[in-house]
Parts: C-alpha cells; structure tokens; sequence
C-alpha cells in the first residue's frame, strides 16, 4: 500500500472512530489520545498529526456527516422548489428525510452520526455553534424559505423558533428511536413508513399552529 493511501486509510480509520466514541460518551469525554489508541494506530498522537486539535477532528467528522446529508437536502429542496405552491408536509419531508437516511442500515456509521449530532446539538460551546452554522446554514436558510411559502400567514420570527424546535426534535428524536421500544406504555415503535409519517404529523402540527392574537391568552398558556 502506497503512504497516500494509506495516510487516507489511518484518516478515515481516525474519523470513524473519533464519531463511534463521541457518540457514545459525549464531546468533552473523549480526548485524542483515546481517539489515536482506540483507532489501531501505532502512533499516540495520530489524531493531533492529522487534524491538529479537538476541535479539528471534531469539523472533520462533521464535513464526513454533511458530505452525506448535503446531495439529499439539494435533491429534496430541488423538488420542493419547482413547485408553484409546496405543501407544508412536501417541505418537512424534505427537511426530515436526509436526516432519518441515517437511521436506513445503508450507511454503517449513521446511527452514531445522529447521536454525535445530537451531542453537538447539546454543546453551547461558541467554538460549536460556528461549526454547525457554517456547515449547516445553507440547508437551514433553504429550508425556511419553504416553509415560509408553505405558511405565508405565519411571521418569519415564529416561524423561525419552531423550525429551530423542529431541528431539535429531529435530531434527538432520531437518535434515540429505539427508546420507543421500551417506554412506560411499552414497546411502542412502528414499522419506519408509519413512525415516518407520525413525525411528521407531528412537525407539521408544530409549524402551523395558529398564533393567537397579541395579548389574547398567552398568558393563560404560560401561567
């Protein structure tokens, strides 16, 4: 084997094992020592020779996830766009599914993907909300202007919070699926069509709930 290939096979075996771990214990549980041993390399510190720091590696794992999601968000905005007046649910399914393409067994690391995302989601660190801004705006932006034509009589600032809510639930929902086989009411999880279509049903409920009146009984539904 040539070194470039292999420096690209120590790379990937790198990356796999760096998302595998954050996945399971977290971002700040994992340093790159763990990631260079755990990974089979001979050398302790090939994490840091490859991507310089935490927060390198972290971005490279990211770029591997995006680089998956991105020509499934392209083909599903692509479809909603050409439409002269999308539905809500055309819109959440294409925001939804690039995501749940995670969860299909084609891609082996894409159950870890959408836990190392949802760890991501959960860090308020400022170093990780300019990684997920500059690697994920663009579908975001995308994905808003939709739905704003979807539901024009919704405000752009509500509209905006549920859909930051939406993202949420979706990332963290998808994660943890297979908590709906053992919940308080039991084993719970559908076939995937039909769990797809609750979700759904769900976010599209959360989108276009109507706002009250300025005043009206906001405070009822806080207090």
């Amino acid at each position: 084997m040539s070194r470039t290939a292999n420096g690209e096979s120590t790379r990937e075996k790198i990356l796999l094992t760096a998302l595998d771990l954050y996945a399971q214990r977290g971002l700040k549980g994992v340093s790159l020592r763990t990631i260079s041993a755990e990974s089979g390399t001979r050398n302790s510190a090939a994490a840091h020779y490859h991507f310089g720091n935490r927060l390198g590696v972290i971005e490279a794992v990211l770029a591997m996830i995006t680089s998956h999601l991105r020509p499934r968000f392209e083909a599903g905005i692509a479809a909603v766009e050409r439409a002269s007046q999308p539905t809500l649910r055309e819109v959440v399914c294409a925001m939804s599914l690039p995501y749940l393409s995670l969860l299909s067994g084609k891609i082996s690391w894409g159950p870890s993907a959408l836990r190392f995302m949802a760890h991501l989601h959960a860090d308020n660190t400022r170093d990780i909300a300019l990684l997920l801004k500059r690697h994920f705006r663009l579908e975001v932006e995308q994905i808003e202007r939709q739905l704003h034509r979807a539901l024009p009589d919704v405000d752009r600032t509500t509209l905006r919070i549920r859909l930051a809510f939406s993202f949420v639930n979706l990332i963290h929902g998808a994660a943890e699926i297979d908590l709906l086989a053992d919940t308080p009411f039991g084993d719970i999880r559908p076939d995937d069509a039909t769990l797809f279509n609750h979700f759904v049903d769900y976010v599209e409920g959360g989108l276009a709930f109507p706002r009250p009146a300025p005043g009206s009984d906001d405070k009822a539904r806080t207090s």
